[in-house]
């Protein structure tokens, strides 16, 4: 097993950089629908804040959202914030990324705005923060050897596709309008897999499908839940003591896919912010238990985590 801190900072820099896409996945998805329908823009952009647990904004605009979303230094949410932590997180366990990784975080950092920006430019921005993110999973997939650093690495950025994801499903629920569906499918960039897997058909439980319960795609809810258990069954192979913990939080994934694979999908649909919610509260305990197991502690020395370092 390496070193808890160094285990911690490969957790943390995978769920941030997977964070910094996501979060550009929903802002696009977000812009998009109000292109299509403007006339909600305000109790939208509130909705989309609710969703990624920004509060104490008044009647918030498309403007506010690119600032606490975007690049606003003070706010943990914003695509800023997740890169410089990850850049952070990188720093720490610099003995053990490849440079090629670490150029790659820290050249990110550098080019990061450094001021606020309008709409007209936000889509540039944000496609540019998804390339990246994609580079970074790239040269990670490349360049790193399988150890526990790569599962670390791996397993909080499958957490955190999991509970992004959900909340990008989620935001079908909240925006309103006939067209929700496919805006999300793009976000989540399965529009092209969606019809070609259902062959053209668009309604909300197929879609709904596609997205939460398809583990062919791999930006899928059950696709990240899967594979996060995969990463904590070889952390546990050669940890003795973690084998017990270990079990605790796949146990926790597995009901939670079991949940999810056996729904009947018309009630899932007609209670989806309940069962996104649900995935987000099983990505937040298996992270607790990972930090509580692995992080802990190192030769007695406590090591404290959060879910927003």
């Amino acid at each position: 097993m390496i070193l808890s801190r160094i285990a911690e900072s490969m957790f943390w820099i995978g769920r941030y950089v997977e964070r910094a896409e996501d979060t550009a996945r929903l802002l696009q998805t977000h812009l998009r629908l109000l292109v299509e329908d403007s006339s909600t823009e305000m109790q939208a952009s509130a909705n989309l804040l609710a969703l990624m647990s920004v509060e104490g904004v008044e009647e918030p605009t498309h403007t506010d959202l690119l600032r606490l979303l975007a690049f606003d230094r003070h706010e943990p949410s914003s695509i800023f914030s997740c890169w410089a932590a990850a850049r952070d997180n990188a720093r720490r366990a610099r003995e053990v990324i490849p440079l090629d990784l670490w150029e790659c975080i820290n050249t990110t950092w550098h080019q990061l705005p450094s001021g606020g920006f309008g709409v007209a430019r936000a889509n540039g921005f944000l496609n540019w923060a998804r390339e990246r993110s994609a580079l970074f999973g790239g040269i990670a997939r490349g360049t790193m050897v399988r150890d526990d650093g790569w599962q670390f690495l791996s397993l909080g950025r499958c957490l955190e596709q999991a509970d992004m994801t959900s909340r990008l499903v989620a935001s079908a629920s909240v925006s309103g309008g006939a067209s929700q569906w496919p805006s999300v499918l793009r976000g989540c960039g399965g529009h092209d897999a969606f019809l070609r897997t259902y062959r053209g058909v668009h309604n909300d439980a197929s879609a709904a499908e596609f997205l939460i319960l398809d583990g062919r795609f791999p930006r899928s809810i059950m696709h990240g839940l899967t594979a996060a258990s995969d990463c904590l069954a070889k952390l546990a192979v050669d940890d003795a003591d973690s084998s017990g913990r270990a079990s605790q939080a796949r146990r926790q994934l597995g009901q939670l896919r079991a949940r999810l694979e056996y729904a009947d999908m018309n009630e899932l649909v007609a209670h989806l912010d309940e069962e996104m919610g649900a995935v987000q509260d099983v990505t937040a305990a298996v992270t607790e238990l990972v930090t509580r197991q692995y992080f802990a502690a190192e030769d007695q020395h406590a090591w404290v985590t959060g879910g927003t370092r």
